[in-house]
């Protein structure tokens, strides 16, 4: 059980950013734990997501579980070598954004880097983070 300061303290972090309780009780429902992320991890995360993804709030609330994920360890990465085909035309910006990230490990590798590792050389960089994700300046489908 999540204690009313807690609760608080996650309410209060996520309306900083323009979220309504309509918009939050439906996503806390659908991922509670994401009212246990460190108000720090909630505002780091926000912001990605807003800025660098270009995504809405409502987009966040839909997803609730992609806040739980690590920002340096899996979105990043996985974002840098999304942004690294799409540039290349090597996908489309049709893609759906909030697929990849879901993914396992395994999957994600076979599907998005293994098969364009002979064509795109960068893409293993990408992968393991040395590549600076720049963000998508388009809105990409959700």
């Amino acid at each position: 059980m999540i204690s009313k300061t807690v609760w608080e303290r996650g309410i209060e972090a996520y309306k900083n950013f323009g979220l309504s309780d309509d918009q939050m009780y439906p996503a806390f429902k659908k991922q509670p734990m994401c009212m246990l992320i460190s108000e720090k991890k909630i505002n780091k995360m926000m912001k990605f997501f807003l800025t660098k993804l270009n995504t809405e709030t409502s987009a966040i609330c839909k997803y609730p579980n992609l806040l739980l994920f690590s920002l340096e360890k899996r979105l990043i990465p996985r974002c840098s070598v999304l942004q690294l085909l799409v540039s290349t035309g090597l996908m489309n910006e049709d893609i759906k954004l909030f697929h990849p990230p879901t993914m396992t490990e395994k999957k994600f590798v076979e599907m998005l880097v293994r098969k364009y590792q002979h064509v795109l050389l960068d893409i293993v960089k990408a992968h393991e983070g040395k590549i600076e994700f720049q963000g998508f300046p388009v809105v990409l489908k959700l």
